[in-house]
């Protein structure tokens, strides 16, 4: 959960004005880090900042920043610690105010405390450094930040702020983009070529010099069926070489992740399912995404087998398509398909296309047809009416291919022969 405090429970739970400061004592375990040089920066959210030295050595620990030797009134906690690029400042968001030249070891939700530029230990501000705090005004605690090209994207609950290095005196300016787009958890943000990306809390967002609202197919589906007490779960990821972004979620029934929803800026189309995924780090340093969860570390985007056995009910399925808007009834006949099977020499995989038909929209789907198409198929013959179709693509390696392993296809641009037939 995303702490205690002041209007986190219901009315009349706890004395009037009895809010808990945000600590590492009552905050979800969310770790964020970032280089600053050869060195990594780490920090849990509401608790201490560390240091690991990379000079020395992979088998030390990292040490408390703020009591390193030469520390000078370094933050002693922060929600997140993040490092500009070019100009190299730390940068700890939700920093711990000073007070009489001491800090006093609270979080400040809205405070952002900087460092001297090159220097992770120095954070008084002089006249003779780069080092300062500023203060955000929108809403009442930071959530998360990201860096974006020449800028540094930062939430809080309500509002998106820019943050610029702008050289002294100030060192660093802050814009306010928008309010009302909130972030919804400190990782439901992530960058990908076309900008950045972001869940809100009834919302996609994506901002690439301005903000503009990503039109969501399923944003009733997600939005309906999601546990906002465990929105701090949220993270988002990116599959870059297949144009997606993403969000692992935890549904309304469960308290931990066990959905996701992806979006193809690409292809401008978003679909879902149910995978548990508490980590993601697209492919770069590797060849392929690594992702978490459970205590396992996974391989990615890789083979069409599920560790070793067949893959079972796998599918694609269309929205509901229709003719005149529903006016008119609609017939189909026929179906060229456009499937590849990859990935086997012996071309003996199969996929069944399902026809679904309803009459009315408050209708259940009915099953109008199934149809066998295997690599050398030219064409499925099926019959068809209603108001509303359907279509379904879908393979189970372990019946329908005798538990054969390393059986893949891609859908292409399948072809129907509709057409109208009457109204009613």
């Amino acid at each position: 959960m995303p702490g205690t405090g002041w209007g986190l429970n219901g009315w009349g739970e706890g004395a009037f004005g009895s809010a808990t400061a945000l600590s590492s004592t009552n905050q979800l375990r969310l770790w964020t880090h970032d280089n600053f040089g050869e060195d990594l920066i780490i920090n849990q959210r509401g608790g201490g900042i560390y240091r690991w030295v990379e000079n020395n050595g992979l088998t030390t620990r990292a040490v408390n920043l703020s009591t390193t030797s030469g520390a000078n009134q370094v933050p002693t906690v922060g929600l997140q610690v993040i490092t500009s690029e070019k100009d190299r400042h730390l940068i700890v968001l939700g920093a711990d105010p000073l007070s009489g030249g001491v800090r006093t070891g609270a979080v400040d939700p809205m405070l952002i405390a900087f460092s001297d530029q090159e220097n992770a230990l120095e954070f008084e501000p002089q006249t003779t450094n780069t080092a300062g705090s500023l203060r955000l005004s929108s809403g009442s605690s930071i959530i998360g930040a990201v860096k974006s090209r020449q800028e540094i994207l930062v939430w809080t609950d309500t509002a998106l702020y820019s943050m610029q290095f702008i050289g002294p005196p100030f060192t660093f300016g802050v814009n306010l983009i928008n309010e009302g787009i909130g972030l919804i958890g400190p990782k439901a943000a992530i960058t990908a070529p076309q900008g950045v990306f972001w869940m809100s809390y009834n919302n996609f967002y994506i901002y690439n010099g301005s903000v503009q609202t990503v039109p969501c197919t399923v944003q009733n589906y997600v939005f309906s069926d999601i546990n906002l007490t465990q929105s701090f779960k949220i993270n988002a990821f990116t599959i870059a070489d297949k144009n997606e972004v993403g969000w692992f979620y935890c549904s309304s029934s469960s308290s931990e992740i066990d959905k996701y929803v992806i979006y193809n800026y690409a292809e401008n189309v978003w679909f879902y399912g149910s995978l548990s995924r508490t980590a993601w780090l697209d492919a770069g340093i590797e060849n392929y995404p690594r992702a978490v969860s459970n205590g396992y570390l996974y391989q990615q985007e890789i083979g069409f087998d599920d560790d070793g056995s067949p893959m079972t009910n796998v599918f694609i399925e269309s929205s509901d398509f229709d003719l005149g808007d529903g006016e008119q009834f609609t017939f189909i006949q026929k179906i060229i398909p456009d499937f590849k099977f990859i990935q086997n020499s012996n071309e003996d995989g199969s996929v069944n296309i399902v026809v679904k038909t309803r009459n009315y929209p408050g209708d259940s789907l009915s099953v109008n047809s199934t149809s066998s198409i295997q690599a050398n198929t030219q064409q499925a013959f099926v019959r068809g009416r209603a108001r509303q179709m359907v279509l379904r693509f879908e393979s189970d390696d372990d019946a329908a291919n005798n538990g054969n392993l390393g059986i893949g296809w891609r859908l292409g641009a399948t072809r129907i022969d509709v057409r109208t037939d009457g109204k009613r």
